[in-house]
């Protein structure tokens, strides 16, 4: 069966529940649900839903029947796989809200809570971005990410967030970024190639030379 991207109507649904009485007050919002799946659409070996839905619903919903329950974690399984495809797709991809956030204190923007999100993501799945063979480089692309969460004060990203312009511009790298880290995890790494063992030369007399089947 053809795969059938979230139209408008399914999104605003989804984003209404998880906003709503029905979830645990730790229930990761839409916004922060997309950034998360991202981060799982990029690790090379990426949880099964029924790993990562109880992480997105902190608890599980008060879903009013049976039918609820399975409309919205098929909705959130789709957009699992929206993301992947756009990931694949190699264009720039598309974070759904706008490429700003707020300073310490305030109430996390939704980037933040974007950027947030896809850092617990990576979180869950650490070990294939922190022992790669490309792990300089991960934490380098990962930056721009690390700026725009609420999440991190190393010396590094303090400096960048204590000037605007810097912050800025730092952010606005993400959907870059983000198809970068894809192509960088997702690319097998070369193997070395294996020596050759030549075995040592055999006369090729008449009687043992294999007959070749029809």
């Amino acid at each position: 069966m053809k795969h059938q991207p979230l139209d408008d109507l399914e999104l605003d649904f989804l984003e209404t529940f998880l906003d709503s009485d029905q979830v645990h007050e730790d229930c990761q919002n839409f916004v922060m649900a997309h950034g998360f799946l991202t981060a799982l659409a990029i690790a090379p070996h990426s949880p099964t839903p029924e790993q990562w839905l109880p992480i997105v619903f902190e608890e599980t919903p008060k879903f009013q029947d049976t039918k609820e329950q399975e409309r919205v974690e098929a909705l959130l399984k789709r957009l699992a796989v929206d993301i992947q495809i756009e990931l694949e797709s190699e264009d720039e991809f598309l974070v759904p809200c706008d490429m700003e956030i707020g300073n310490y204190g305030e109430e996390l923007t939704e980037l933040q809570e974007w950027a947030t999100g896809f850092m617990e993501g990576v979180f869950l799945t650490d070990i294939q971005w922190f022992e790669h063979e490309q792990e300089e480089l991960i934490a380098q692309l990962l930056l721009p990410i690390m700026v725009a969460s609420d999440l991190f004060d190393d010396e590094e990203v303090v400096q960048i967030r204590q000037e605007t312009k810097t912050t800025q511009s730092c952010i606005e790298q993400i959907p870059h970024v983000l198809t970068d880290l894809f192509l960088t995890l997702r690319t097998e790494p070369e193997k070395k190639a294996k020596p050759v063992t030549r075995k040592p030369a055999q006369n090729k007399g008449k009687n043992n030379q294999k007959k070749k089947k029809r």
